[in-house]
């Protein structure tokens, strides 16, 4: 009998299964892919999930939470990214920086003609993130939950009708040059769950990323993940893996069935139930149109694109001597981004690779497809591989004949399994109220709760944290 029963695969979940240990909170924690958050093709290692990791930079919000958590110190597990990453485009090569002058240099010497825009941009990044992020700290659900946060938003509003007009005029402005359009699009794409850009205070939270400092770790993720499960496991929790959950029974007990990787056939039991938005089995909680909260209704999250991602291990040589770990790649100004224009490119750094000496690194490129059966097809998933190494060749002319790995079958395999790890591009309509899109992570069910970067998508990668911490403390809170 437990406390808690935590289901998901992904970074969120863990973070909930770890808090609610860290506060005496008896808790398993089920996984069902058994993934992590790497995978080894070939000898070669790659990180599932190629997302920038903000806000392990002192101060920030995920260096304060895995403070609590006895994580860290982030500085003997990662390194500080500068450049943080770049956006490559066919005439423009951009490194964003985390100092704000050499930043805003950068952006300047790519567009001359748009210097006194490009500087107002990051005064107005830097002054709205600190507020922003004050405001999350402060209100790490988002939206207001009660009358006293009601009356603090009320202090925000000039400050967001004041963003309103000011993102009028950029926009504007960036509709007359498609290639710095396209770098801000971009960087969107590099560190939002948006599909599109939401017209939010939050997205200058987003920009600010670089300039509040983005980590690489060893392992990636997983660094992050090994560290939470041991924190689970020493308090006395339950970490289970490769199992799969063929029931759930709601009521005042929560009942779960499961299957385990030996094919044996286990009943867990708990008060309460968090469960990641990601799961792919989440209609089991909701079977009924009575058990979605009205929100739900008005304001459904839908999934519009997923990542497929080819892995491909290469000789050094072919690598720019200037890449970075972090890497977007526009090939058409003038074309959508998610119309086979956008490639998010990950480069393991040298240190990464047991066999340095022998020149060799993994390089992962991802793709965001529509969710549709037929784009998600093995024929096109294979035609689509090939041509994302296809349209790299203009901007790696070196890489094709230095490919020494390339499983195209593996690859698919992978990014079908990691849907339930690797957060997809979402579609949200705003909260008509505030302007935030952040969601509750309550349901109708008094002892089970949700946690997932879809419900604080405003907060990025942040988000991802802070709705596992919120998960766990609503939890926590009802043991009081």
């Amino acid at each position: 009998m437990y406390d808690l029963i935590v289901i998901g695969d992904d970074l969120s979940s863990h973070i909930a299964a770890a808090v609610a240990s860290r506060q005496k909170i008896k808790t398993v924690l089920l996984t069902e892919s058994g993934l992590g958050e790497t995978c080894t093709i070939g000898g070669f290692v790659f990180n599932l999930d190629s997302t920038p990791l903000a806000g392990f930079s002192e101060n920030q919000i995920c260096h304060s939470v895995l403070t609590k958590l006895g994580i860290l110190p982030i500085e003997e597990q990662g390194d500080l990214l500068n450049p943080a990453y770049q956006i490559i485009l066919p005439e423009h090569r951009l490194d964003f920086f985390n100092d704000k002058d050499l930043l805003i240099q950068e952006m300047t010497r790519e567009f001359p003609q748009l210097s006194g825009v490009i500087n107002s941009f990051y005064n107005a990044v830097v002054k709205n993130s600190d507020i922003v992020g004050k405001w999350f700290q402060d209100h790490p659900f988002i939206q207001p939950k009660s009358i006293k946060d009601y009356f603090e938003f009320l202090k925000l509003i000039p400050r967001l009708i004041k963003y309103k007009f000011y993102n009028t005029k950029f926009r504007w402005i960036c509709s007359g040059n498609a290639s710095f359009r396209k770098v801000m699009e971009a960087q969107q794409a590099l560190l939002s769950f948006f599909l599109k850009d939401q017209d939010s205070i939050f997205s200058h939270f987003r920009y600010s990323a670089p300039l509040r400092g983005i980590y690489s770790f060893l392992q990636g993720k997983q660094t992050l993940l090994n560290s939470l499960i041991n924190e689970i496991t020493s308090s006395q929790g339950l970490y289970i893996n490769n199992c799969e959950i063929s029931s759930i029974k709601k009521d005042k007990l929560i009942e779960v069935n499961f299957t385990n990787d030996n094919g044996d056939t286990t009943k867990i039991s708990a008060d309460n139930l968090i469960v990641s938005t990601k799961w792919e089995k989440i209609n089991l909680l909701f079977e009924r149109k009575n058990q979605i909260t009205l929100d739900d209704l008005i304001r459904p999250v839908k999934v519009s694109h997923h990542p497929f991602t080819i892995h491909l291990g290469i000789r050094q040589n072919s690598v720019p001597e200037k890449m970075v770990r972090h890497v977007a790649v526009i090939t058409d100004v003038n074309k959508d981004i998610y119309d086979d224009n956008l490639i998010i490119l990950e480069l393991s750094s040298p240190d990464d690779e047991k066999n340095t000496s022998s020149g060799k690194c993994s390089l992962s490129a991802t793709v965001f497809l529509h969710d549709d059966p037929m784009i998600w097809s093995n024929e096109n998933l294979t035609a689509t591989a090939r041509s994302i190494v296809e349209r790299l060749e203009f901007f790696l002319p070196f890489l094709k004949e230095n490919i020494e790995v390339f499983d195209i079958k593996e690859s698919i395999n992978i990014s079908r399994k990691q849907r339930n790890i690797i957060n997809p591009r979402y579609q949200l309509r705003n909260s008509f109220i505030t302007g935030f899109s952040a969601k509750s992570n309550k349901t109708k069910f008094s002892n089970i709760f949700l946690t997932g970067a879809s419900l604080l998508m405003d907060a990025g990668f942040d988000g991802e944290i802070i709705s596992g911490v919120n998960a766990a403390n609503c939890v926590a809170g009802k043991k009081k």
